[in-house]
């Protein structure tokens, strides 16, 4: 049988410690998000620390490594960075006739939007990038905290004409990148 309205226990109510609950919680994010707002829109950034008098540093003239490997020892991804079809594909096999081991082929990341090409290398790779920048007459050497698919990567740009050939091929013209700064303490 049923109860009547009024008689029997009565179940305490949820909902006003349930809407509570749901206030505190958005009440801190809100909290969060201002935060995070007030930190990011800080225009006024950490000074950077002044030099210090008692340093001196030199960033070293680059040059060309001996004993540089052969084109076989040196393997390429061929990237497109240009909107002209089929590119990376064309350069890949002229890479791969001059003996390079061509792993990987097809559009960068980012499109080059000027130069010849850009030669990508990562760090102990230098000798294999200037081979590979050996055939590409002008190109940009550019060291990288890594390169993914191959020892070198050659993202081609809108003014990339074709692969040396393997007699005009000239290591010694190859442009490096400035080296690190070397910084030392001067001695009082």
């Amino acid at each position: 049988m049923l109860t009547p309205l009024g008689n029997g226990p009565r179940r305490p109510r949820r909902w006003p410690s349930v809407l509570g609950g749901m206030l505190v919680v958005l009440l801190v994010a809100a909290a969060a998000y201002g935060v995070w707002w007030w930190l990011g829109q800080r225009t006024d950034p950490t000074p950077a620390p002044a030099a210090s008098p008692s340093r001196s540093c030199t960033t070293p003239t680059p040059k060309i490594p001996k004993n540089l490997p052969a084109p076989a020892e040196v393997t390429l991804a061929v990237g497109n960075g240009t909107d002209r079809n089929g590119l990376a594909v064309e350069t890949a096999d002229a890479f791969a006739a001059r003996g390079f081991v061509v792993v990987d082929v097809g559009n960068t990341d980012k499109p080059v939007k000027k130069g010849v090409a850009v030669v990508r290398y990562a760090k102990g790779d230098l000798r294999q990038a200037v081979v590979a920048a050996s055939y590409v007459p002008g190109a940009e050497v550019v060291k990288v905290v890594r390169v993914p698919e191959a020892e070198v990567a050659v993202w081609l740009g809108p003014d990339f004409t074709s692969v040396a050939k393997k007699n005009d091929a000239d290591a010694d013209a190859v442009a490096l990148p400035p080296g690190e700064p070397v910084c030392s303490k001067k001695k009082p």
